[in-house]
């Protein structure tokens, strides 16, 4: 029998519990759900928020008379925001200690929200905008770090299950509730809502969360953070611009050129720096590199997906909002299925023959939608969103886990931010290349019809099928510890 004390953490016999007062409290199955769930509280406002204020950004137009082009800044800065300051969280959190650093991101999210409900013109919000941003570039990381560290590894699946429950619910809330606030009260309260929101998950925090001993005191490491931050900023300026569409091609060519260089230049310091912002040295733990690369291909087309459905249903096939809304509802349905039935299928198939399979799967499901035409019934279209949703989001969670499985306790910040940043930069991959191949698609102009689709469905649910090969080449009893089977009964 082992004992050794880890901050505030004590690990006994492979099991992990919380020392308060002079007290045990063990962190088993109860935990695996209570704690998930109560961090998931900060995932579901910003989710929440983000989808709410897509649904308001027509009136938001009218109010601030702009052109509601002109408010995307409002998304992109958030976005920006979020991808530029999320390697910071990983410090402050080994610096400062997770549960304080989650709680101040909750609270500067409040704040930003309040600034939102307050704006009264386009810089203001943008600004209000990104002050959210600095709450949210340390909520989902660090978030992520406070269920990994809390929860034994044999719940970790489970665990990760219930923090990702906000993923589904936060979109298929927030385009309703705006509905109903724009309707009948003032767009003021899209934001102002999460004040009672956040203060109750701050609360929540305060009295579930088990407190967290800073495991660090490394100084900022502020040249790579800039020089990152910079990588960073110039990729996603490409990944908005398409490559700066419409520009010369030698000057196309620099700008990616540039970008590439500077994401080089931060690999070659990170590499040689001892305490780097994002160590990237942690990518040698082969569980942790299949998961980012195999996650970053399907979560292209994930990423797609509400940028060319919409489209599909209501351009392309004229239904109406709310007929469309039916089919998005069922693919948050599927997905919020998944985490109930996902965990047991992992604990007897593993790691690599879950994700080959619901991989498999996914990509096949992703391109369901290049058959849909005007006759296609909306029930039948339901259920094949549903089950894509149900299926992709079994892929997921064992991918999101195993990110997990070989990295050490002060280790664990670093891989969340690094699987953050990557999470951000694939989803806006997705999005932007599917509207290039739509593009493509209606290059001989005429009407948007189903037919247009095809290509853009099609393309991003082979590049989901990309991910398999990687997913093939890791070694079986990758993720062993983390499956949490139980024991099987007794012979005779």
């Amino acid at each position: 029998m082992t004992n050794t004390d880890e901050g505030n953490f004590r690990i006994e016999n492979g099991e992990i519990g919380v020392m308060e007062g002079g007290c045990d409290a063990p962190l088993g199955s109860s935990a695996s759900r209570i704690v998930p769930l109560v961090v998931a509280s900060a995932l579901f406002m910003d989710l929440m928020d983000s989808a709410a204020l897509a649904t308001a950004l027509p009136t938001l137009a009218q109010v601030f008379h702009t052109d509601p082009v002109n408010l995307k800044l409002a998304l992109t800065a958030y976005l920006l925001t979020i991808a530029v300051l999320v390697p910071a969280s990983g410090w402050l959190s080994n610096r400062y200690g997770a549960k304080a650093v989650f709680m101040t991101a909750m609270g500067v999210f409040v704040l930003g929200s309040i600034c939102c409900g307050l704006s009264n013109s386009v810089p203001q919000m943008v600004i209000a905008r990104v002050l959210q941003g600095l709450g949210g570039s340390m909520m989902t990381p660090v978030g992520r770090s406070i269920v990994v560290a809390s929860t034994p590894r044999p719940h970790l699946v489970q665990a990760m299950a219930w923090f990702t429950i906000p993923a589904i619910l936060g979109p298929l809330v927030g385009p309703p509730l705006a509905g109903v606030i724009l309707e009948n009260g003032s767009w003021r309260w899209i934001f102002l809502i999460n004040v009672p929101v956040g203060i109750s998950g701050i609360i929540a925090v305060l009295w579930f969360v088990p407190a967290t001993a800073a495991l660090s005191d490394k100084a900022f490491d502020f040249l790579g953070f800039f020089l990152l931050g910079a990588a960073i900023t110039a990729f996603m300026a490409l990944v908005e611009t398409a490559a700066l569409a419409g520009e010369a091609l030698p000057i196309r060519l620099f700008a990616v050129a540039s970008a590439l260089a500077a994401f080089a230049t931060y690999c070659r310091y990170s590499v040689r720096r001892e305490n780097p912002i994002i160590d990237l040295r942690l990518l040698r733990r082969d569980t942790l590199l299949v998961s980012l690369l195999a996650s970053w291909l399907q979560r292209m087309p994930m990423g797609a997906m509400p940028f060319l459905l919409p489209l599909l249903l209501q351009v392309g096939m004229d239904l109406s909002a709310l007929r469309a809304s039916e089919v998005m509802i069922a693919m948050a349905c599927g997905g919020l299925i998944s985490r109930f039935i996902a965990p047991p299928l992992i604990g007897r198939l593993g790691f690599r023959w879950s994700m080959l399979i619901f991989g498999a799967a996914t990509a096949l499901l992703s391109a369901s939608p290049a058959m849909f035409r005007a006759g296609t019934p909306v029930v039948a279209m339901m259920v094949a969103m549903g089950l894509t949703s149900m299926i992709r989001s079994a892929f997921f969670i064992p991918a999101a886990t195993l990110a997990y499985a070989d990295v050490i306790e002060d280790e664990v910040g670093q891989a969340s931010v690094l699987f953050t940043v990557a999470q951000q930069l694939s989803l806006a991959m997705g999005v932007t290349m599917a509207a290039e191949l739509l593009k493509v698609s209606m290059a001989h102009a005429g009407p948007m019809v189903p037919e247009r689709f095809v290509l853009p469905f099609l393309a991003m649910a082979g590049i989901g099928g990309l991910s398999l090969p990687i997913v093939w080449m890791m070694r079986n009893s990758a993720g062993e510890a983390l499956r949490n089977r139980r024991p099987a009964p007794p012979s005779g």
